[in-house]
């Protein structure tokens, strides 16, 4: 049926594949939104993958937060309306995820036009565990009207982590990944 591939209900997925598993990252609800998993055997049907063993991973924000709050006033509520495009490599005991937040439209009567970069990574060794949310996030903020910017790659080269995304509606930036 036409609902079961409505974008904004599920908004565009991330994969990852491990060993036989192959996981799936989805937005599960809007307003507040949260961040899902299923997972399941590569090469099996859709309809044999599980919500994996925590699910949601994590929420974003919990409110829209102030009305007039745009821009960096409104980049703490930057992922409340929907958490897409989840892009995750595997480090060490943790996995780390990009994704897209989107607070929602800036004013009545407008389509979502408030957009940023968040970064989550697994609490402990394991993909479908918990995970926690990056305190410093977003790390691209109040991108306006900038649909694409969580659709970030993040590329291991020669031991270096490179995130790609959009930086603005017709720049693409390349950022090394540093750990702390």
């Amino acid at each position: 049926p036409e609902a079961r591939f409505d974008c904004l209900a599920g908004a565009p997925p991330g994969i990852y594949a491990e060993g036989n598993h192959l996981y799936v990252f989805t937005g599960l609800g809007r307003a507040p939104s949260h961040m899902g998993c299923f997972v399941g055997d590569i090469g099996a049907p859709i309809e044999k993958m599980v919500p994996c063993t925590t699910s949601p991973l994590f929420g974003g924000a919990r409110e829209y937060g102030p009305q007039d709050a745009i821009g960096a006033d409104g980049d703490s509520y930057f992922d409340y309306r929907t958490i897409s495009s989840a892009d995750v490599v595997r480090e060490g005991d943790h996995y780390y995820m990009a994704y897209e937040g989107t607070r929602g439209p800036s004013a009545e009567g407008l389509r979502d036009d408030q957009f940023a970069l968040g970064l989550a990574r697994s609490v402990g060794p394991t993909i479908d565990g918990p995970w926690e949310t990056y305190p410093g996030n977003p790390v691209i903020e109040h991108q306006g009207d900038n649909w694409g910017i969580g659709h970030a790659d993040i590329v291991e080269v020669s031991g270096v982590l490179y995130l790609y995304t959009s930086t603005s509606p017709s720049t693409r930036g390349r950022y090394v990944l540093v750990y702390k």
